[in-house]
C-alpha cells in the first residue's frame, strides 16, 4: 500500500490525510513545553572548559562525560543506554521522564476524564514506593518517555534477567501497527485500549488516524498517575482517556467518558497490547475477554497480544508480577484458551513478528521470540 498522506500517514501505512500529530518523541538533555511548540534546550551543568592550569585526570573526566552525554541522546534503545539508567534516577537525569510540573485539571466534558489527581498534585519523576503499571513498564522497553521512575526501574530488572525484552517489546508494537491499520482500513474505526498507553511510541490513536482520520480511541487505564502522565500527549479530537477496572468490561462501555466518545452500537476494536493489563488469573481473564466480546456490537475486533512463558521467557513469571504484570507471561495453552473467546482472523494465533492482516504480504519472523498475536472478531 503506497502511501500519498503525511509523514505520520506514511509511517503507519495510511493513504488518507491525517490530522497534525504530536512532535517526535522528546530525546534526553530537552523538556518538553506546555503547549504544542517546539521544545527547548535545558542548559547544560558544564560551563565548558575549566580554568586554570590542566589537572590530571581532568581530561579525562571530560571526555567521560562527554561519552555520557553522547549515549544519553542516543536516539535507540539498547542495554547499553537503559543499563545507565541504574545511577540516573534522579530528577534532573538524562533518562528522566518528562511530564507536568503542576497538577492537570482531569475533569473534561463528557466525564471523559474522571480520574483525580492524588493529594499532593502530579509528581513528574514519580515516587519509587509507587507501583509499576504495564503501559509504563512497556513504554520504558520500547524507549519511550511515558514513564514513571519505577516504571523504569522495573523494565531495568526485566531487561537484566531477559535480554531479548526491548526485542520483544518492538515486536508487539510492529504488531499492534498492522492490527490498528487493518481494523482502519477495513471500517472499524473506534478504537477501546486497556492498558495500552496514550503515551506510548506509536500510539493507537495515531496509528488509526493516519489511515482513516475520523477514528475516535478512548484509552482505559486503573492508574490516575498514568492517566496524567498521558494528557499532554493527546489531542482531545482524537482520543480520551478514562479511569476504570479493565477486568469489568460492561462497566467499562457503560462509563461516560466511553460513551461520549464511542457509539457502543457500532463496531469496536478492543485493543489489548500487551496482552492482559495486570489481570491476574484468580481474576479469570477468559471470562473478562467473553465479556467485553458480549459488550460490543456485532462486527467488533479484538486486538491481542501475549508473552509466553516459554524460550527465552521462561521462568520469568514471578519477575513480571514485580513488575506490576501478574498476568505475565503466561502459558501458551492459557493464551490459546484465551483467545478462542472471539472467532480468529487469518492467520489466528502466531508469532507477533509472523502476524500479518489478510490483505498483506506476510512477513518473516525469527521465530525466537515467546510473543503470539492475534485478531479476532464475532
Amino acid at each position: 500500500m503506497t502511501s500519498t498522506g503525511p509523514m505520520l500517514a506514511g509511517r503507519h501505512g495510511g493513504s488518507m490525510q491525517a490530522p497534525a500529530a504530536p512532535g517526535p518523541p522528546h530525546s534526553a538533555g530537552r523538556a518538553r513545553t506546555s503547549g504544542d511548540g517546539p521544545p527547548t534546550s535545558v542548559p547544560s551543568s558544564r560551563s565548558g572548559q575549566p580554568n586554570g592550569p590542566h589537572r590530571p585526570g581532568a581530561g579525562a573526566r571530560h571526555a567521560g562525560a562527554r561519552h555520557a552525554e553522547s549515549r544519553g541522546s542516543a536516539s535507540s534503545f539498547s542495554i547499553a543506554n537503559l543499563a545507565a539508567v541504574g545511577s540516573q534516577f534522579g530528577s534532573n537525569g538524562p533518562f528522566a521522564p518528562v511530564g507536568p510540573v503542576h497538577p492537570v485539571d482531569l475533569g473534561g466534558p463528557g466525564g471523559s476524564l474522571a480520574a483525580p489527581i492524588p493529594p499532593g498534585g502530579f509528581r513528574p519523576a514519580g515516587g519509587l514506593n509507587e507501583r509499576p503499571s504495564p503501559a509504563g513498564v512497556y513504554d520504558a522497553l520500547l524507549g519511550g518517555t511515558a514513564h514513571r521512575r519505577v516504571d523504569r526501574r522495573s523494565a531495568l530488572a526485566i531487561l537484566l534477567t531477559w535480554p531479548d525484552a526491548p526485542t520483544a517489546a518492538r515486536a508487539t508494537k510492529d504488531f499492534l501497527v498492522r492490527a490498528v491499520r487493518f481494523a482502519a482500513r477495513n471500517g472499524v474505526n473506534q478504537f477501546l485500549a486497556l492498558g495500552s498507553g496514550a503515551g506510548t511510541v506509536d500510539p493507537v490513536h495515531e496509528i488509526a488516524c493516519a489511515v482513516a482520520p475520523e477514528s475516535q480511541t478512548v484509552y482505559v487505564e486503573p492508574d490516575p498517575l498514568v492517566i496524567a502522565r498521558s494528557l499532554p500527549d493527546i489531542r482531545a479530537r482524537q482520543a480520551a482517556l478514562v479511569q476504570a477496572d479493565v477486568s469489568r468490561p460492561a462497566e467499562v462501555l457503560r462509563h461516560p467518558g466511553v460513551a461520549a466518545r464511542l457509539d457502543v452500537t457500532q463496531p469496536i476494536a478492543v485493543v489489548m497490547v500487551p496482552g492482559l493489563p495486570g489481570i491476574a488469573d484468580h481474576e479469570d481473564p477468559r471470562e473478562v475477554l467473553r465479556g467485553y466480546r458480549e459488550a460490543t456490537a456485532r462486527g467488533s475486533l479484538l486486538v491481542f497480544s501475549q508473552l509466553c512463558d516459554e524460550g527465552s521467557a521462561r521462568g520469568l513469571r514471578a519477575l513480571f508480577e514485580r513488575a506490576g504484570q501478574p498476568g505475565c507471561p503466561r502459558p501458551h495453552e492459557q493464551t490459546v484458551e484465551l483467545v478462542s473467546t472471539w472467532e480468529p482472523i487469518e492467520p489466528g494465533l502466531v508469532p507477533a513478528e509472523e502476524w500479518s492482516a489478510p490483505d498483506e504480504r506476510g512477513h518473516p519472523h525469527s521465530g525466537r521470540l515467546p510473543v503470539y498475536a492475534s485478531v479476532g472478531w464475532h
